[in-house]
């Protein structure tokens, strides 16, 4: 392979290696090798390895990533978005990505630039931050102006976890001051049956032009969306757009992957049995609520000469709460008893909810809004255990996505002189910034603050590390109590007067010492 082959020569590269084949026991063909399965099993160290029953349908095992991918993905996205339409938990899954990845407020930038001093320059970083701020807005940042961009980071948000990936494509030269937008692909116009050796060494996979090292080089895409029937004439046809211009962004779960998998994709058979069983649980209920009275033929008694109220073989009539009827004469009543289902069905849910969260990685309790019986402390541990993970994802989509389209935005907008202050020359310091995601309110606020207070007489806890984790920028803490300050000044002074707040204690100045700070005197 071209991979193995780089670097060496021309003839260590036309020599082919042949490699002594090792076989292994086949208990199929134990009786014409006259090996017991107590012997083929001796070689299996591993239980899981000996078991007949987990081996009894094919595993898959040995198939590269890719190939898992090309034969399963397309179903197992179909199944997801049907379920996201049709099964409730799994809709609400894909609401809680979007709350808690991004959220109401979206992701915050915090320009970090620096002077020649090594000091944040304030003037640069807000003239950065409020011209972020701008290309935010509905009409900028999304090409097809119908999104601002915390709509447009919720649906990228829910469209990866839905389908696996997605592809975001830069638009350079884009009709606004800044020059610059993006534009959302579905899954779907990059082919997964498209495969095919080039030329120049480079191998297409999936729709993903890769190089020997799998670093994509290009992404081939359809001309036109495959379920789009409008449309689509004259077979299906490719438009190869270089690597640079388009972001697919997926959580990788083997090396070598080229496409996403859904995130979904462990609980939908969980999903689907829970839709059956509650579908065949209401026909059910239905069923034992629907006992009635038959009238069948008396074998005992002669069946009437004339009966007036038999119409086309069946007794026309309605039975009302605390009426009684009498069986006509020749027929005796027999009442039917059909049962409703058992207590067993909300067991069962519950039982398959909670494997069904586990494999989206989501609280059990909030997927199924079910809170019954669950303690302060169990809800405290499951939400921290929760909140840690969708911080995870938040990491994963500030790095895949978010530091991309900003670094492609910021680029554009120097070239074009669209931040005050700032020069094309900038470009290298002003990629000093950070993103943050968003934070959540405590399930005890009252406790963790009194815990951050503690910390803080300890000098066990660093303020800034403190207000990160809140998502509070520091900088506009500070500008909004002095803002604050000055403009409810008057009124403060008036109510420490009267009793209404405590007074501050007031900060000393640079030459007077604070006498909380002065060391105490050991009297000897």
């Amino acid at each position: 392979m071209a991979l193995f082959n780089w670097g060496r020569n021309a003839s260590a590269q036309n020599k082919e290696r042949v490699e002594p084949e090792i076989r292994q026991f086949d208990v199929e063909q134990q009786s014409s090798r006259k090996i017991t399965a107590e012997q083929a099993a001796a070689h299996q160290r591993f239980a899981a390895s000996k078991s007949e029953r987990l081996f009894k349908k094919p595993l898959g095992f040995g198939l590269s990533a890719d190939e898992v991918l090309r034969r399963d993905v397309e179903r197992l996205r179909a199944a997801s978005r049907s379920a996201g339409e049709d099964v409730g938990y799994i809709k609400k899954y894909f609401g809680m990505v979007q709350t808690h990845i991004v959220g109401d407020k979206g992701f915050k930038l915090q320009s970090q630039i620096r002077d020649e001093r090594g000091q944040l320059d304030q003037a640069a970083n807000t003239a950065v931050e409020m011209a972020y701020k701008e290309f935010c807005k509905k009409g900028n940042c999304e090409v097809s102006g119908r999104m601002n961009m915390i709509e447009a980071d919720q649906l990228i948000a829910k469209t990866i976890s839905q389908d696996g990936d997605m592809m975001i494509r830069h638009i350079d030269n884009a009709p606004n001051k800044y020059g610059y937008a993006f534009q959302l692909i579905e899954a779907d116009l990059l082919d997964v049956n498209l495969y095919k050796v080039l030329s120049n060494g480079n191998r297409i996979k999936m729709g993903v032009e890769q190089d020997a090292f799998g670093r994509h080089v290009a992404y081939h895409i359809l001309t036109n969306h495959p379920g789009d029937y409008t449309w689509s004439s004259g077979g299906r046809r490719y438009i190869r757009i270089p690597a640079d211009e388009i972001i697919l962004p997926f959580p990788m779960w083997r090396p070598g992957q080229t496409r996403g998998v859904p995130w979904a994709h462990a609980a939908l058979l969980d999903m689907h049995d829970i839709r059956g069983f509650r579908e065949a649980t209401l026909v059910s209920a239905r069923v034992g609520a629907s006992n009635m009275l038959i009238y069948e033929r008396d074998p005992d008694q002669a069946p009437p000469e004339e009966d007036g109220d038999w119409e086309n073989g069946e007794f026309v009539q309605e039975l009302e709460p605390g009426k009684t009827n009498i069986a006509p004469e020749g027929y005796k009543a027999r009442e039917t008893n059909f049962q409703m289902p058992d207590e067993s069905t909300a067991d069962f849910q519950k039982a398959m909810l909670r494997g069904a969260a586990s494999g989206v990685d989501a609280n059990y309790n909030v997927l199924a809004n079910d809170f019954e019986g669950v303690s302060w402390s169990t809800l405290r541990q499951a939400v921290i255990e929760d909140r840690e993970h969708w911080k995870r994802m938040q990491g994963w989509f500030i790095s895949q996505i978010k530091n991309d389209i900003y670094e492609r935005w910021l680029r554009n907008a120097l070239l074009r002189g669209q931040i005050n202050g700032l020069q094309a020359y900038d470009l290298e310091r002003a990629q000093n910034y950070q993103f943050s995601g968003r934070r959540w309110q405590w399930v005890d606020p009252l406790k963790d603050e009194q815990a951050i207070t503690e910390s803080y007489k300890n000098f066990t806890a660093n303020p800034m590390e403190v207000l990160a984790d809140k998502g509070v920028d520091p900088q506009e803490l500070a500008e909004g109590w002095s803002q604050f300050l000055d403009l409810m000044g008057d009124n403060i002074q008036q109510a420490q007067q009267v009793g209404l707040i405590k007074s501050a204690a007031a900060k000393p100045s640079q030459d007077q010492e604070d006498p909380s700070e002065k060391p105490e005197k050991n009297e000897e």
